[in-house]
């Protein structure tokens, strides 16, 4: 909406329109929030001003600070920039805060003090650039950074601080093998995650661990909890879930990963299973489609197991979580499109693809 100020000149009164920018939020291409003046433009337009943040979110442990650069477009005059609103608890400062004619970019500098707790807070950047005359306009935009500041222990996903006490005084340990049609052998190098879930819904993932030269791992500080152990990498899928409950200070959970080159499909696999066949629907039927990555989902959408389909369109999904799922088809060019499904037993489920 527009506002009137008048301005005495020469013992009269001249009406001058200044308009008030509302401010919307824009995404840039990298993810990066920041605001920009837009409607009810009066002539002449004013060049709308960007604040473009490397990064739309930070995580930060205590006693530790990050750099985001700050870039300003277009910049066709003097702009400042103010740093506004910082919660409690943290700091921060911006390098240079006058930029002049063509210069574009800033460094923004959150810092969270040993002492800070954890939690999500924000920290707004805003530049304003004048200049005399009708022909530039003031105009301001802002842009916020989400700052998390992390400190629970046991918790490796930082993207905010659960409220729920994590970490505890287990461990699961065991050995990661590479299954062939001519055996097994352990895998050093493999990466390995552990997801916790607690019987009132909460959960978190305790990190990301590698194999020895053994193939051997190791998750410290677990709580008492439902916890699914996650194992692949390049190349490599895991057809069989691993769900531990743990009840005590210690549990073994041996991990088995099998080559996307060469699946292989078990017709009698351990229960509870899922098995079928995945088919390319086309105009004039339906064939078996290899190839195919098969994605078993559960808990808060974690993949607990994964396989590929083999030459026939086969696959065999094994000790899946007794629990309601998702299931899920995967392959480039085609439509993908899941199905929920809770197992019991050994229960078949073909599913059907169709090209984009």
């Amino acid at each position: 909406m527009g506002v009137i100020q008048r301005v005495r000149e020469g013992g009269g009164t001249r009406a001058r329109q200044l308009t008030i920018y509302r401010l919307r939020q824009l995404i840039t291409g990298a993810g990066a929030a920041g605001l920009v003046a837009c409607n009810d433009v009066t002539e002449p337009a004013p060049i709308a001003q960007t604040i473009h943040l490397s990064a739309s979110s930070v995580s930060l442990a205590p006693g530790t600070s990050q750099q985001i650069s700050v870039t300003v477009a277009p910049q066709s005059g003097a702009v400042r920039l103010v740093v506004a609103g910082v919660p409690a608890g943290l700091s921060a400062s911006l390098l240079p805060e006058l930029l002049a004619q063509g210069e574009t970019q800033s460094a923004l500098t959150v810092s969270a003090p040993a002492a800070t707790r954890p939690g999500e807070r924000s920290v707004s950047v805003e530049a304003s650039r004048g200049g005399g005359g009708d022909a530039v306009r003031p105009v301001y935009a802002t842009a916020k950074l989400r700052v998390v500041v992390t400190g629970c222990p046991g918790y490796a996903i930082p993207t905010s601080c659960p409220p729920f006490p994590t970490g505890g005084n287990s461990a699961v340990s065991g050995v990661v093998v590479e299954r062939t049609t001519a055996g097994t052998r352990p895998v050093a190098g493999a990466p390995v995650w552990a997801w916790v879930q607690y019987p009132n819904g909460n959960g978190y993932s305790a990190g990301r661990i590698v194999t020895d030269a053994n193939g051997q791992y190791r998750f410290a500080n677990l709580p008492n909890a439902l916890i699914l152990m996650q194992t692949w990498g390049e190349g490599y899928d895991m057809p069989c879930a691993s769900v531990v409950q743990l009840t005590g200070p210690a549990a073994v959970a041996n991990l088995e990963l099998v080559s996307r080159a060469a699946p292989i499909a078990v017709p009698d696999p351990a229960p509870p299973a899922l098995v079928g066949v995945v088919y390319e629907t086309t105009s004039t039927g339906r064939q078996p489609l290899a190839g195919v990555g098969v994605y078993f989902e559960s808990f808060f959408e974690v993949v607990a197991a994964k396989t590929t389909t083999d030459e026939l369109g086969r696959y065999s999904l094994c000790r899946l979580p007794a629990s309601a799922s998702f299931v899920t088809p995967v392959l480039a060019g085609y439509v993908t499109t899941g199905r929920s499904v809770t197992v019991f037993g050994v229960t078949q489920m073909d599913l059907e693809m169709r090209r984009q």
